[in-house]
This record gives structure tokens, C-alpha cells and sequence, in this order.
């Protein structure tokens, strides 16, 4: 997926890539600690624009929970906010 320069469809991706995984918002909180809610409402797009460190910490969850994810998922993850894996 091409973001482009900046887009925040970050819902979308994540939407895609639990959906495409299996994963879910609870496992991603159970091994991040990242509140469900929260996790949730960003699937939602009731919150938008999370943190590059959130980001992170989503990233490493779904990596853990599923041998489905790509660094391409992850990079997209990134890219749907703006920010890129790449300096």
C-alpha cells in the first residue's frame, strides 16, 4: 500500500493487517500492555495518529503473535501516519 507523503489511514492498515492475521486488539494488549480500549478505538478510527513509540509497540505485538506479519505490514503501519521504518 502507497501512503503517499502523508496520510492517516492508520485504522485502515491496522484493520487490514489484524484481519489478515488473525490477531486481535486483546493479544496485542496482553503481550504490549497497551490499554485494549485504546487499541481498539485506533481500529475504530475514533482515535487517530498514534505515537511512533505506540506504533513500535504494536508492531513488536503483532510480530509476536502471529508469523503472518512482514516488515512490509509493519513499514505500511508506519507509512499510514506519516513516518517511514526508513531514515
Amino acid at each position: 500500500m502507497d501512503a503517499g507523503l502523508y496520510s492517516n489511514s492508520f485504522s485502515e492498515v491496522f484493520s487490514k493487517i489484524l484481519g489478515d492475521t488473525g490477531v486481535s486488539c486483546y493479544q496485542i494488549h496482553t503481550y504490549t500492555n497497551l490499554d485494549q480500549g485504546y487499541l481498539s478505538r485506533l481500529k475504530a478510527s475514533q482515535k487517530t495518529n498514534p505515537s511512533p513509540e505506540t506504533i513500535m509497540k504494536i508492531s513488536l505485538g503483532l510480530v509476536h503473535c502471529s508469523p503472518k506479519v512482514t516488515l512490509l505490514d509493519i513499514d505500511n503501519l508506519f507509512k499510514s501516519v506519516g513516518r517511514s521504518l526508513r531514515a
